[in-house]
């Protein structure tokens, strides 16, 4: 019984744990037809930069950027407040401003108006070294809007999503690799649709299948209706059960997020940290005190060797606390590198030619899907314990779920905090070191507030060939939809329901399914290094930074940089 016990509850983290193991980079709109051998190509513009320091800059997309070999050139896109009082006049196009002038003759770009100001921005020409550039935010493009089976990728998407990496070849290179596991989901914004979430990434094969909330932020609701795509935008068979969306209606200015087993959770008053440093001291509130485009990473040029002090980080953050507080409720949005995804794919790559026998054990939940969760697990590799220091000492209180890399999403997880003493609420994270990336850390006191929820079937949905798949993703029932080839894809429309009065909307998807990776199974399987996996604590991630160092050496030797002229 103990053991059923532990391999019932290990099985429910797996579902949870495996983040969505992307290694694809894709953006905002362009009506451009790709071709399928590359998902991103190395001439894709660039909208924007996160530095080592943690300031995001953004550039202007009508100047475009300039790739040198030491540093990227372009304008950097200010933002700027004018008072009425402050303006000469406005340009106008076609009724609408679109300039200001200032009393001083300056000119700025209007974004908004709103109670007598002007939200401008100005543009000013910097040249950014490379060695100060943690992040690229890229932009690239996907086929016309329709669904073809001759297009690799089949809707016009729009979305900025961060592509990483402490190497610049890493982004052409993963590229040119397609390796990309989850279905894709793209939400119609009225103009456009726009890649919106990626659901049950690492459900990777039957004895895997999971159920996953996201929320869609780009998600629109047009003539009564809401639209939505999924698509088989990579070398897998999808098989999707259930695919449904949740209206939630709740008061202005309180937001609403999922938790992992789908409670709709509401926050009313977020606090982030009063204080959040790394081991060494250095500060962490830069990079995660916004929920925007800046991310903590590890800093892997300090991680020259795989030495023990180097296999993980160490991050402490200070929340301040009310007195008596008993349940916080911890909001996250964090996802896994597309380093993590790559160690998922070496590590399926170990198993060789017997990677099918791996893939039946798993599915039959044999020892192959224990030893695989227990590592997994204890590694921290996909899923994150989150400690809080306690009367007696750190205990660990909940598990952050990993995703991504394309699109982190907000998710809570609740917290009891009933031996926590004094005002303040101390949490840890001690991540892996390259496997895991960090955007937003912030806390709520309150209870949830009631909402009215309503769960809603397609009232229209068919495959490319137009076939009618409503009943299939109705519910989940092992009716699957199939899709078998890169390029497949089905097209859904929702009826809005009734507004609730005085009431704001949110909307999020509900998902369940698994898919099979179209992988070669070729060559011995490795299991003097899979046993090492399983039996020594910190030996993957060792690997994983060796494996991590030896690939970036090669790359430099071989001069594949993003930005270099070589590929």
């Amino acid at each position: 019984m103990k053991k059923l016990t532990s391999l019932s509850t290990l099985f429910s983290f797996l579902f949870f744990s495996i983040s969505c193991m992307t290694t694809s980079y894709r953006s905002e709109i362009q009506k451009v037809r790709m071709k399928p051998d590359f998902l991103i190509r190395a001439d894709s513009p660039i909208i924007g930069v996160q530095t080592t320091s943690g300031e995001y800059i953004e550039f202007s997309r009508v100047h475009g950027v300039e790739i040198g070999q030491d540093a990227l050139k372009g304008y950097k896109k200010n933002k700027i407040e004018i008072n009425k009082s402050q303006v000469k006049k406005v340009i106008r196009e076609k009724g609408k401003i679109w300039e200001v002038e200032t009393l001083d003759g300056k000119r700025y770009l209007l974004y908004l108006e709103v109670k007598g100001k002007y939200f401008c921005y100005y543009l000013e020409r910097v040249s950014i070294p490379k060695s100060e550039i943690s992040l690229v935010w890229l932009e690239t493009v996907k086929g016309e809007r329709k669904i073809d089976p001759g297009l690799t990728l089949v809707a016009i998407v729009g979305v900025s999503v961060v592509a990483y990496a402490a190497f610049w070849a890493f982004v052409f290179f993963i590229m040119s690799k397609g390796d990309i596991y989850c279905p894709f989901i793209y939400s119609f914004d009225g103009e456009k649709y726009v890649f919106d979430a990626e659901p049950y990434g690492g459900a990777m094969c039957r004895g895997l299948k999971r159920t996953e909330w996201c929320g869609l932020e780009s998600l629109k609701e047009i003539n009564g209706n809401y639209k939505i795509i999924v698509s088989n935008d990579v070398n897998e068979t999808q098989f999707m059960d259930e695919l449904v969306l949740i209206t939630v209606d709740h008061p202005h200015g309180v937001k609403v997020a999922p938790g992992i087993s789908g409670t709709i959770h509401t926050i009313h008053n977020e606090t982030i940290p009063e204080r959040a440093y790394e081991r060494k001291g250095d500060d962490l509130l830069p990079f995660i005190s916004k929920n925007d485009r800046v991310f903590w990473q590890s800093r892997i040029e300090e991680k020259s060797e795989p030495g023990e002090e180097n296999l993980r980080d160490e991050l402490i953050f200070e929340f301040p606390k009310p007195g008596g507080a008993k349940k916080a409720k911890l909001i996250v949005n964090a996802c896994n590198t597309s380093w993590a995804s790559q160690v998922l794919k070496r590590y399926l790559d170990l198993y060789g030619n017997s990677v099918n026998e791996w893939f039946d054990e798993v599915n039959n939940f044999g020892p192959a899907y224990s030893k695989m969760m227990t590592t997994f697990l204890r590694e921290e590799l996909y899923s994150l314990q989150i400690k809080v220091e306690t009367e007696d000492g750190w205990k660990s209180k909940g598990m952050i779920i990993g995703g991504g890399p394309l699109i982190s999403k907000d998710k809570v997880y609740h917290l009891d905090i009933s031996d926590v003493q004094g005002d303040v609420l101390k949490i840890k994270l001690a991540p892996p070191v390259n496997f895991w990336m960090i955007n937003y850390l912030a806390v709520d006191y309150t209870e949830d507030s009631p909402l009215r929820i309503i769960e809603l079937e397609a009232i229209k949905a068919v495959n490319k060939e137009g076939q009618d798949i409503k009943k299939t993703l109705a519910k989940e029932d092992d009716d699957y939809l199939v899709m078998p080839n890169t390029g497949d894809a089905a097209e859904l429309v929702f009826e809005s329901p009734r507004h609730s009065d005085n009431m704001e909307r949110s909307l999020i998807l509900k998902a369940s399914g698994y898919y099979d990776i179209h992988l070669e199974a070729k060559g011995e399987p490795r299991l003097d290094i899979i046993d090492r996996f399983f039996k020594e604590p910190g030996f993957v991630v060792r690997y994983a930074l060796q494996e991590y160092l030896k690939w970036k050496e090669e790359m430099t030797r071989a001069g594949n940089t993003i930005f270099g002229s070589k590929r």
